[in-house]
């Protein structure tokens, strides 16, 4: 992320955000919002940054999202509801003075980016889904079990099982105790993720036996020593809080405060057709009740992490979009 500018911001709940940023080469390219997922940062955009964006002449603005690297880390998971959050990022726009973005995301990141058109749709010139199938604003109580037993009737097996752990009041100490390990299984193959995180207190059980396991050839050594280091220095208590508020409640209610449902901006979706809980198949469902109008559909070969395994056809695909689908 050298090539970027390094940012620090304090929005008006007095929460500190980090961020990087890089113009674009002329005033009218638009921006593009990158939105980190779990357990990532901002440097996860750091290749379709630097070696897609940038050079196509579009800009860039990279969030450390809350909870994360060089952001507040508050512990109360009623801080984490998007309705808050997708007013954070407005407040780090203007002081960027950018009226529009391209609202990008993965994994958490990318209900983040859906939901920041859901509430500020005139602040959205695109929306581009990385892994994580669009999903409406709903008056309906998010229940965990009901997801797996949908999950599990349409796939074959439940796809939020890790859910429990990491949205569970001491979970993170478990993934605090044990980084290594959970390094290991959140980027190995991504048929692994069958026993791991997709089973039953599977992922539970592989940090319990400090299990290790090899992984794809992106998760390189760096990549997981800055992983340790990054975790041993923050923990995963905030992350978590982003499972917590989910489970908990906070999101629910939104649809009566949004302003679109239906994404009415030009749309990608990247699924990658390895990925064992964000399952591509899934985009069919906004699709066939006409909530993606203007969507482009795209499935790449990889798993949950994808966009790295897979980063340089994963970075033309969102270039040739924007050139494109805007």
């Amino acid at each position: 992320m050298d090539s970027l500018t390094k940012k620090t911001f304090e929005v008006s709940r007095s929460l500190t955000y980090t961020y990087f940023h890089h113009p674009p080469a002329q005033p009218e390219n638009p921006t593009v919002l990158c939105i980190h997922g779990f357990p990532d940062e901002a440097a996860e955009w750091a290749d379709l940054a630097t070696t897609h964006l940038i050079p196509a002449g579009y800009g860039v603005i990279a969030v450390d999202c809350l909870g994360y690297a060089g952001t507040s880390k508050p512990l109360d998971p009623a801080m984490y509801a998007f309705e808050h959050m997708t007013k954070d990022l407005t407040e780090i726009l203007d002081n960027e003075k950018l009226q529009k973005v391209v609202s990008l995301g993965h994994d958490w990141g990318c209900a983040f980016a859906q939901r920041f058109y859901n509430y500020y749709p005139d602040r959205v010139l695109g929306l581009v889904m990385v892994n994580v199938a669009y999903t409406a604003p709903s008056d309906q109580p998010f229940s965990l079990d009901a997801a797996n037993e949908m999950t599990k009737k349409i796939f074959g097996y439940a796809t939020l099982p890790y859910w429990y752990l990491l949205s569970s009041e001491d979970g993170y100490k478990l993934l605090d105790e044990h980084l290594e390990s959970c390094f290991t299984a959140l980027h190995g193959p991504p048929e692994s993720w069958l026993d791991t995180v997709c089973k039953y207190d599977g992922l539970k059980d592989f940090l319990i036996a400090e299990k290790k396991q090899e992984t794809e050839p992106y998760a390189t050594e760096e990549m997981k020593n800055a992983f340790i280091t990054r975790f041993k220095r923050d923990g995963f208590a905030g992350p978590t809080c982003w499972y917590k508020a989910m489970v908990g409640g906070h999101q629910n209610f939104e649809a009566k405060k949004v302003k679109a449902i239906i994404v009415e901006v030009p749309s990608l979706y990247v699924g990658f057709d390895n990925d064992k809980v964000c399952r591509p198949e899934a985009i069919a469902m906004a699709m066939k009740n006409g909530l993606l109008p203007k969507l482009t559909n795209v499935k790449l070969e990889g798993g949950h992490w994808g966009l790295h395994a897979n980063a340089d056809k994963f970075g033309k695909t969102v270039v040739d979009w924007l050139k494109q689908g805007l």
